[in-house]
């Protein structure tokens, strides 16, 4: 397999290009997902008991469950825009029929993240980094939990180095969208989510390069 390397900056400035055309749907989108999904997630940690009942121990799965599902629907959001591909505002909330899976490989990857981490750091990174494609496969395949993290852990094979370069990049810049009194994540949250679904779909595609040519302005 040929040593591929992430062009960052033409990776960004495209992503960039795609947020300016999509400007008002993207934030109308981001926006969305922080009323429904981020904001009852803090105001609910704000109001929990110190000791948690059956009640709150239910009210935090169900905000976790409609969270993960809201992730779900804007992944697949910036996915399609990355392609240029129809989109409606539907689509951040008709995958029903994935959710299970996403929902249990999302619970797999978190899990095992966190315990890596715990596990003198470097695992938790490495994990991450490897199996941090599972949510496009299922997507745009279908695939069950285990097979869309098994297709992520091939992809990303050989890309190591590269997917870590460009995962401290995106920590950065969402940790700057956050300083800016959090309203920096309405620009810089989409700019890396498509910028990982442009990766994806370039390794996907058998690129020779990463973005693709087809992604780049």
């Amino acid at each position: 397999m040929q040593q591929l390397s992430i062009d960052l900056a033409s990776l960004f400035k495209f992503s960039f290009r795609q947020y300016k055309s999509y400007a008002s749907f993207i934030i109308g989108a981001v926006l969305t997902f922080i009323v429904l999904a981020v904001v009852p997630q803090i105001y609910f940690m704000m109001r929990a008991p110190e000791n948690p009942t059956i009640k709150t121990q239910f009210i935090s799965f169900f905000l976790t469950a409609v969270q993960i599902f809201l992730s779900l629907g804007f992944t697949k959001l910036m996915l399609l825009l990355v392609q240029d591909a129809h989109v409606r505002v539907a689509d951040m909330f008709n995958n029903f029929s994935i959710f299970f899976s996403y929902f249990v490989a999302s619970l797999i990857y978190g899990l095992a993240v966190s315990v890596g981490l715990l596990l003198l750091i470097a695992p938790g990174i490495w994990i991450a980094i490897r199996f941090q494609f599972f949510p496009y496969f299922i997507i745009e395949n279908g695939d069950t939990s285990f097979t869309a993290l098994q297709k992520s852990y091939n992809l990303s094979q050989d890309l190591l180095l590269e997917l870590f370069v460009f995962g401290v990049a995106v920590v950065f810049l969402n940790i700057i969208g956050a300083l800016l009194f959090g309203i920096g994540v309405i620009f810089t949250y989409p700019l890396t989510t498509m910028a990982t679904a442009v990766i994806y779909r370039s390794l996907i595609e058998g690129a020779d390069t990463i973005p693709a040519n087809s992604y780049r302005t």
